[in-house]
């Protein structure tokens, strides 16, 4: 379900409850770890390999055995079989399936978009395209499930606080664990898990956060041209496998105003052992930008020229340029020269009578930003939509909470204040850095994303002192 009424019954405080809330915390792996957690991908990636053959068994799944090029079974040195699951083919090489590097683990979240779709078109054939529905399908379910059972098994031990933090603070966790009410004496009410929790396992989200627009429809219904289905169904895949930040975000904010408070009216904000890694990235990016008072702009870096066609186009242009992204994604993501297929180089022939003719005489970088933009486009309109229904449910919810049919403009708190954006001097940012290497991460970050007012810190204990108990 797009609202989230278990958020809403759960951390909503009645107004003549209500503590003024001027600060956010926000909570990431490093947090956990600092705590002596082992909540590292490297850990998962043992549990993968742990407990793969079990979670293979209850999805009454079988992993495939490797042949060689005249079709004989491949053994290892002891003489078994070589066998893998949809995880490895998915996500490795199709023809030459193996263990995943621990490169893949490391940086797990933003690995999941890492699919060579046209190696995989290439692999399954023309008369494969439903089986690559079905691989995707599995390795999606394997990996979310063992990613879920990892988490719960984490134990953690209750502890005196050495903190102490009042109502006036709201805490955004990243994590899925119960770290901050067990060891820091944190409300439940004054805690957002945003990725989901532990305790409550299907709510948990892990992915990427590359590809949130839905898949392209269009891509299944060019007649006899199977690889473009394949490329739907992996579209598909990596809509499932993205975070879908936007949402989450739109949830933050109803977070917010159910404490009575407007991202924009925070004062500070401290972000303890978050790593600053691209899938949490446009997090950080909304919370600096909205008080500031600045939009996102999809066609910012388009020169005049790539603008005027972008503005220009009809609906077989933006089909055109939305299909030419789904095409482009080994070239995009997988930095990769793109496979020649046969069908692919039809898709000119099919389109370009209906199109204008410049794209096609545009240098390869100019094409591919006038494609990222173009589905950008397109997504921030199918946010615009979702958004909408998300604030509907709230106020709806909210009227029924206070018995009036009649919401008063203070407990809305959901879209941006225009007349405060650009006014206020957005919130003063504290922050935790494990290495020099993060630290210049992290600093790179925040100046790119124009942040004025922020402190990096050597620890997380040396970030939030101010909490210490005396």
């Amino acid at each position: 379900m797009l609202f989230d009424k278990q958020l809403f019954a759960s951390k909503y405080v009645a107004p003549d409850q209500r503590v003024k809330v001027d600060t956010l915390i926000l909570i990431g792996n490093g947090f956990d770890i600092w705590q002596g957690l082992d909540t590292s991908y490297g850990s998962f990636e043992k549990y993968y390999e742990a407990h793969l053959d079990d979670v293979l068994a209850r999805f009454h799944l079988k992993k495939r055995t490797l042949q060689d090029e005249n079709g004989n079974v491949v053994l290892d040195s002891a003489g078994n079989p070589v066998t893998y699951s949809d995880v490895e083919l998915f996500y490795g090489d199709p023809f030459h399936p193996q263990k995943l590097p621990h490169e893949f683990w490391w940086d797990f979240e933003t690995s999941m978009d890492k699919i060579d779709d046209q190696q995989i078109n290439y692999f399954f054939g023309r008369d494969g395209v439903r089986e690559i529905q079905k691989c995707a399908d599995n390795a999606q379910k394997i990996l979310k499930e063992l990613f879920r059972e990892w988490v719960m098994s984490i134990h953690i031990s209750e502890e005196v606080p050495k903190h102490e933090f009042g109502d006036n603070v709201l805490f955004v966790n990243f994590n899925y664990t119960d770290t901050l009410l067990k060891r820091f004496g944190v409300r439940e009410i004054n805690e957002f898990h945003i990725h989901g929790s532990a305790d409550q396992k299907e709510s948990i989200i892990v992915g990427h956060a590359t590809h949130p627009e839905l898949p392209y429809e269009p891509l299944k219904n060019f007649k006899d041209r199977p690889r473009f289905e394949g490329l739907y169904y992996i579209e598909e895949f990596l809509y499932h496998a993205d975070k879908h930040v936007e949402d989450n975000y739109m949830k933050l904010r109803i977070f917010c105003a159910l404490h009575g408070i407007r991202i924009e009216e925070i004062k500070n904000i401290y972000v303890l052992g978050l790593g600053f890694g691209n899938a949490d990235l446009s997090y950080i990016k909304h919370l600096i930008h909205e008080p500031q008072g600045i939009a996102e702009n999809p066609e910012r870096g388009l020169s005049d020229e790539e603008l005027f066609y972008l503005d220009s186009m009809d609906y077989m242009g933006t089909m055109n340029l939305n299909i030419h992204y789904a095409i482009s994604h080994r070239e995009r993501v997988m930095k990769k020269d793109p496979i020649s297929f046969p069908e692919y180089k039809l898709l000119d022939g099919l389109i370009s009578p209906y199109v204008e003719d410049p794209y096609h005489h545009m240098e390869r970088d100019s094409q591919m930003r006038l494609e990222a933009a173009a589905v950008r486009r397109r997504f921030l309109s199918e946010q615009e939509e979702r958004n909408k229904k998300m604030r509907r449910e709230y106020l709806r919810m909210l009227s029924k909470k206070l018995h009036t049919g009649h919401v008063p403009p203070s407990e809305t708190f959901l879209e941006t204040d225009h007349s405060m954006a650009g006014s206020l001097p957005g919130a003063e940012w504290h922050i935790s850095y494990y290495s020099d290497k993060d630290y210049k991460r992290i600093d790179e970050v925040m100046k790119n994303f124009r942040c004025n007012h922020y402190t990096l810190h050597a620890s997380v204990e040396e970030c939030i002192s101010v909490f210490a108990k005396r």
